[in-house]
């Protein structure tokens, strides 16, 4: 079993903006191109708890042409099973549109996991759906969903999860308890075996939180991504 953990931005270096819509932002104190300042990739990979919390953050929308879209690939160079949810915290609001994809192939050819916005219809031209409401016979479907796609909110509710263990539970049951149906279904069926399955995965960010319903076009400072964390579990 292993953990994969990314972090990076250290929060003592950050200046706090006024207002509700960005509390996170590094303003003049991140700098790529000042080692003092800097926020190398080498963070992300951190100490989980450590004190003060670091965490990545992408550039802002202001230096970056609009849509503002960033990919995170993670890849393994081997076949990885997964075995639990998959778990982003982020630091800054919640994407509003996103996608995770996965590949099998060393990342040759992706596929999509999940869809993930505040309007899966006009975002995607999806139904929104969750994953309570699959099926064993629909558990393969590709689904977006709205429910993690709010943008500024409480500190307790800054996950994005792709729900594995409630995919898990349509074979072995709510708790869990009957894992020998679910390893029984992995075994004699190969695209059910394959969609648990990654070589690589890859976090599409496609629009960072706004906390309104219009971009103020003249503050594009205050929309970026940041991520504190990102679990995955897996043998």
């Amino acid at each position: 079993m292993f953990f994969l953990c990314m972090r990076r931005c250290d929060k003592s270096r950050v200046g706090v903006s006024g207002g509700l819509e960005n509390p996170y932002m590094c303003n003049n104190e991140c700098d790529a191109s000042t080692e003092e300042l800097a926020h190398p990739p080498e963070l992300m990979f951190d100490f989980e708890g450590r004190n003060p919390t670091t965490f990545w953050q992408s550039t802002s929308w202001k230096k970056y042409p609009k849509p503002l879209q960033v990919n995170l690939t993670l890849s393994w160079n081997k076949t990885v099973e997964l075995t639990d949810d998959i778990i982003l915290t982020f630091e800054s609001g919640r994407p509003e549109q996103m996608v995770l994809e996965k590949s099998l192939d060393q990342g040759r050819t992706w596929t999509p996991y999940q869809f993930y916005a505040t309007d899966c219809l006009d975002a995607f031209t999806m139904e929104p759906k969750t994953v309570n409401e699959l099926t064993q016979r629909t558990l393969l479907d590709i689904i977006c969903t709205e429910d993690y796609s709010r943008g500024y909110v409480w500190k307790n509710d800054k996950t994005v999860r792709f729900e594995i263990k409630d995919r898990f539970a349509l074979f072995a049951g709510p708790r869990l308890h009957n894992m020998a149906s679910l390893y029984g279904q992995l075994d004699t069926t190969k695209t059910l075996r394959d969609f648990f399955t990654i070589t690589d995965l890859r976090i599409r960010l496609l629009k960072p939180a706004t906390g309104a319903t219009m971009v103020d076009e003249n503050n594009l400072s205050r929309y970026f991504y940041a991520i504190s964390d990102i679990k995955v579990q897996g043998r």
